[in-house]
Order: structure tokens, then sequence, then C-alpha cells
């Protein structure tokens, strides 16, 4: 496919994006706009990209437009600035030194002349240290919060949006492919194959498939299956008559997507097969249910529905599914209190959580674009709708 060969936002793509950004904060009335969140920095730049930030483990970064006059502006640390040059950014960047109190107090020094009258900020990712530095930094300046405007201004994506998601999702159904061309026929051998290897090859072949960064991995097997997320026991291998679950996260040029594969170790009974056929009955009744028109909430309540009718019970302490862009999660939540109408240009991730033989969570998540004709599958690459039995044999380079 030719257009998965732009991994990155085209400069008419940027442009395309920065008059959507515009026209709806304009709709909102909002004149300029701080951002400290890497999703919302990512997002409002149009393609700059900082990782960690939300992890506190740098010193702060902050994002700046002005609707009056149109500036754009990225306040760091010297020590960062080679990145928006690196990203051939075309927005003016300001250093700052550690030179005051507080690395907060540093940006808000530096950040101050741009900041006047009303000045729209994102909440959640505005900590309090930097709001109160910001406060004592300016003056005749009020700090609003925006997060509801932005959350409504990412849930419909650009065309450009989509191709990167969709790239996100290639170059991860190639890492877990190749993950398991390592496990495949050394899963059982003498060796003992650990369960974190598995793992750390999906990481590994992530990124030389080209992927921009890996976020969370968990991989589970057995009654450990049983919870979402859980630690790898060091010493832990593959046994044969088990369920194996992988669940990720990964991005390309800061956009993200999630995914949950669950494959069996060995030749699959009769019980094996049911449960996975179960699950698949189930997604498929989220699937048939999405379309423009209804709610978030109405494709859960279709699958509580059919879960009932066919006595297939599903796990219901998360979301079916969920948004995804340049954050994990974002709207529309497959939930029973997400009300949000399903509109075209939308993307999200689905799978419903089924029960194993040992009670172990089976899930086969997917990442989909909703057009007018229904959801589109954008991790194409191989479909998992039929169990994957790994055994055999495979080179231990895949």
């Amino acid at each position: 496919m030719s257009r998965m060969k732009e991994i990155s936002f085209s400069k008419g793509e940027q442009e395309e994006l920065l008059q959507k950004i515009t026209q709806k904060l304009s709709g909102e009335n909002v004149d300029n706009i701080l951002v400290f969140g890497s999703r919302n920095i990512t997002y409002l730049s149009c393609g700059l990209v900082f990782p960690y930030l939300d992890q506190r483990v740098i010193h702060p970064v902050a994002y700046f437009y002005s609707l009056e006059t149109g500036k754009r502006v990225l306040f760091c640390t010297y020590e960062l600035a080679d990145i928006p040059k690196q990203l051939d950014w075309d927005g003016e960047v300001v250093t700052y030194s550690l030179n005051e109190k507080t690395p907060e107090l540093s940006l808000a020094k530096a950040a101050a002349s741009y900041l006047q009258g009303e000045i729209a900020i994102d909440e959640k990712y505005t900590t309090k240290k930097q709001l109160s530095a910001l406060t004592s930094a300016t003056k005749n300046t009020n700090f609003i919060g925006i997060d509801k405007t932005l959350e409504e201004l990412k849930i419909i994506k650009t065309e450009a949006e989509v191709r990167l998601l969709e790239i996100a999702g290639r170059m991860g159904d190639r890492g877990f492919i190749s993950a398991l061309n390592h496990t495949e026929g050394a899963a059982l051998d003498a060796l003992s194959y650990p369960l974190w290897e598995y793992a750390e090859r999906f990481r590994v072949h992530a990124g030389e498939f080209g992927g921009s960064g890996v976020g969370n991995i968990s991989v589970l097997k057995g009654t450990a299956a049983r919870e979402l997320f859980g630690p790898c026991p060091p010493r832990a291998v593959f046994d044969d008559g088990e369920f194996v679950r992988l669940e990720y996260s990964m991005y390309n040029h800061g956009y993200w997507i999630t995914g949950s594969r669950t494959v069996y170790v060995g030749t699959p009974d009769e019980e094996a097969m049911k449960a996975y056929q179960e699950n698949q009955k189930l997604k498929n009744a989220a699937l048939e249910a999405i379309e423009i028109g209804k709610t978030a909430s109405d494709i859960y309540d279709a699958v509580v529905n059919k879960s009932k009718s066919l006595d297939i019970p599903f796990w219901q302490d998360i979301e079916m599914g969920h948004g995804i862009g340049t954050s994990e999660r974002e709207g529309p939540f497959f939930a029973p209190y997400d009300k949000t109408i399903l509109e075209e240009g939308m993307v999200f991730c689905l799978g419903v959580y089924t029960y194993g033989p040992s009670h172990e969570l089976i899930c086969d998540r997917d990442v989909y674009h909703l057009t007018k004709n229904g959801p589109e599958l954008l991790t194409w690459y191989k479909t998992y709708d039929q169990l994957y039995a790994m055994f055999g044999t495979s080179a231990r380079h895949g």
C-alpha cells in the first residue's frame, strides 16, 4: 500500500491538522494555549515527540500556540533543543537555563513574555508547582483549563493521523509475528525458553520494523492470566497446554496503538478451541453493532445482550475498547458510562476479554477506523480470528 510508505506527517498534513486545531480553538474562544502533557504537545504542534515527558524524569517542556499572532513556541532546556531540530519543526524554540529555584520557575520566567491575558492550559498535566510558578512569573494573566476541549478535538482523526495509526499497527503486528517466530519450536525444547524473552522479542522487533517506541508490555500464561497485567517471573517458561496472552502498546511518531494477542502452546484440545471461538463471537457482536450514530455504550450493551443469549460470560471490569491517538487511551470508551456518539473518522482498539478453561483471560484486540461503511481493520497484517497454536519448528531468529 503506497500510503504506508510515509511514516510521518508531510508539511501539507501538518498544515491540515493545524487548521483543524485552529478552527476548534477559535470556536471555543481560545486565543492562547499552553500545554505540558506529551500527548498534547505532540498533537498541537503537529508532530513534536518528547518521550517520557509525563514520567517527570526530565526537565519540563511546554508548547505555546497563540491564535492571535500565529506564534508556535516550544520551551525546553538546551539539552532537549535538538529534538525539534531533528524533527524539522518550523516553529520557534526558546531554551531556558536552570538558574531559578526550581525547573518549573525557570521555564515560567522564560515563557512569561509570551503569556498575557487568558491562557488555556491542560490541567491534567500542569502540576500545581508549575501553575504556581507561572502565576508568580506573569502579570495580568488568567489560566483556565481546556482538557475537555482537547479531548473533543482529538476524537476525530485526519486521514494522515489514520495512516500513522495504521502504520503503528503494522509495526506492532510484525513485531508480534517475529516474537512468535523466535518462540515457535523453542518454547518446549530442553533449553526451556523463558516467558520474558517472548515480550523482549516483541519489543526488539517492533523497533526494528520502524516503531518509534514501545510502552507497557505484559506477558501472562495459565492462572496468572486471570489478571489483565502482572509481573513475569524470571524463571517462568512455556508449558504445553496453556494459553499465553501478550498485552502491549507502541507508537509511530507519537501515535499510539494498543494490542492484545492470545495464543495456545501445543495442540489445543476441544475445550481450548471452544473458549477461543466464544471469544470471537462476542468480539464479532461488538463489531456488528458499531455504526455511526450509535453511542459507545450501545456497543457495550450489545455485547452484554449477546453474552446472555449465548451464555458466554465476559470480564466486565474494564471497557471493551477505547480510542487511541497521541495517547494510549482516548475517547470514545466502549463502556456503560460513555454516551459519546460514534462518528466517522474515529479510531479505536477493540477486544472482549472472555475466559479460558482455567478462568484465564483471553483476548484478541485490534485497531479499527470507523468509516461510513462501518469499522475498517487497521491491524490487518495478520488476522487472529482462529486460535493460533504455537507448536512445530522454527528458526531461533525471526
